[in-house]
């Protein structure tokens, strides 16, 4: 058995990607509809069964899946393994019926079933061709199920968008104007990930729909404490940004700005590892999604640019705690993810900076993919495109850090603002919650306006608006986008000193 293959059915990534105000985003675990019994460890019986798999004790695998089953009965992935196991056994037919467990309770990739070694019994059977004729009504059914269970999150009257190009649908409690901006943005996103990393991925063909879901805060806390625990759901508003669920195909966020872009781009980016059958290293999947959480728009294209995460990694560098880009590129998920990962995200997606400014990234991704078994982690296909040793490229990336400018944070760090008292709003944008004397009639805005751009930059939340701020000056004349309820203007502002 090719256990890298298995790798990307079975590893269900827990990516966090913690935000200043401790935002946490990424592929998670699946809820269950009901308890599960726990009378073994769901992990070690997945682990033990792959190993029997790779030792060709399929008699052995078939009896820890079948336990794993029991364990998680409504989890797709023992079901998928035991149809292998007993595929692997010549039970063509056990295996279809194990297959058909898989897809009722949510598998849909046709992809992995074609080029599984392991499922040569089950495509024998005339059951595999019936279900590549009728993969295309299979999952239009997935996607109008996703989008049923999904609806309870809208708690009142809420925006739907289909997107046939993207194979994306989007349910909003947010109002037209503003879906219509997120369903854009998910555009532009898409023609950037497209044109720079994943240009196969734009062929959709067999991939499943995936379902984008920007719920109000009651929604959005209900999601949390049923994917996450009650403690979750209790702080859902403001400790939880959202995340992209691959096994379920659906992507929950709370806010139309950093979340929605990092967590569209897991879902272009395990559109590719799909297509692959690879599963890439942690740090390059976080790097790449983290990428695009501040981007300024030329003309049409997105450009990334420096950032908060880019500040921290200056700092880091100053102190001399950089971990070396090998260290980093050796870290395993768990490590990832729960220790210090606020300095490894802001590590990874410095990395994918410094690619783009050396205009590599698009090369370094496909070097990476064509040769992911030779090396998985990533550093021979940097070696390979910047035709350096890692000691060089190293040496030379910390010389680029210390070129880059520090990135504004908070209001202090200013050169001229709008004047007025604001906080972060309910995803949209920035609430104004005071107007100084004259400030008003200067701005354009009321109390409880949201300013979502500033020259058609967008200003999601308040780290975005004073990143955007800072390129201005005192005296400045921009325009302002913002709402008022659900009805949106602009106006024109002058920056004064902070």
């Amino acid at each position: 058995m090719q256990s890298k293959q298995r790798a990307l059915l079975v590893i269900l990534l827990c990516l966090l990607a913690i935000l200043p105000s401790s935002i946490a985003r990424g592929c998670i675990e699946p809820e269950t509809d009901q308890p599960q019994q726990r009378s073994a460890d769901p992990a070690e019986l997945e682990s033990a069964g792959i190993d029997a798999m790779e030792r060709g004790e399929y008699d052995e695998a078939e009896r820890l899946f079948r336990a794993l089953i029991e364990s998680q009965p409504k989890l797709f992935v023992g079901h998928y393994n035991f149809a292998s196991a007993l595929s692997m056994q010549g039970d063509g037919e056990g295996a279809v019926q194990a297959m058909q467990d898989a897809i009722r309770l949510g598998f849909t990739d046709l992809a992995q079933i074609r080029r599984d070694p392991d499922l040569q019994s089950f495509r024998e059977t005339e059951f595999f061709l019936q279900l590549v004729r009728s993969w295309g009504a299979i999952i239009e059914s997935r996607r109008d199920g996703d989008v049923e269970n999904l609806k309870p999150l809208m708690r009142r009257k809420f925006e739907q968008r289909t997107s046939e190009d993207l194979k994306i649908e989007l349910l909003s409690s947010h109002d037209t104007i503003a879906t219509d901006q997120a369903l854009a943005e998910l555009e532009l996103l898409a023609s950037w990930g497209n044109s720079t990393l994943f240009p196969e991925v734009g062929a959709l063909n067999d991939q499943p729909w995936i379902v984008v879901t920007l719920p109000d805060r009651d929604g959005f806390a209900a999601w949390a404490t049923k994917v996450l625990g009650p403690g979750a759901g209790a702080s859902g508003a403001s400790s939880i940004g959202g995340a992209y669920e691959h096994s379920k195909r659906r992507l929950v966020a709370q806010d139309l700005g950093a979340t929605l872009r990092h967590e569209f781009i897991h879902v272009l980016h395990w559109r590719d590892m799909n297509r692959l059958g690879q599963v890439h290293a942690t740090w390059i999947q976080e790097g790449l999604a983290s990428l695009v959480e501040d981007y300024e728009v030329a003309g049409t294209t997105l450009v990334p640019v420096a950032s908060w995460r880019t500040n921290i990694v200056k700092r880091m560098k100053d102190r001399r705690v950089l971990p070396t880009i090998q260290t980093l590129a050796d870290t395993k998920i768990q490590a990832f993810t729960h220790t210090r990962p606020l300095a490894k995200y802001a590590q990874a997606r410095t990395i994918m900076l410094y690619l783009l400014d050396q205009h590599e990234l698009s090369a370094f991704y496909e070097h990476y993919t064509q040769h992911f078994d030779d090396d998985p982690t990533g550093i021979a296909a940097l070696e390979a495109v910047l035709g350096k040793e890692i000691t060089q490229i190293e040496d030379d990336f910390r010389t680029w850090i210390d070129g880059l400018d520090m990135v504004a944070e908070t209001g202090s760090d200013l050169q001229a603002t709008l004047g007025i008292e604001i906080e972060t709003g309910s995803g949209d944008g920035v609430l104004v919650t005071g107007l100084p004397r004259g400030s008003r009639a200067r701005t354009g805005l009321h109390l409880k306006s949201v300013i979502t751009a500033i020259n058609d930059q967008p200003t999601r939340d308040l780290f975005e608006l004073i990143r955007v701020l800072s390129q201005y000056k005192a005296g400045d004349t921009v325009t302002l986008h913002h709402r008022r309820g659900t009805v949106h203007s602009q106006s024109q502002a002058t920056l004064i000193e902070k």
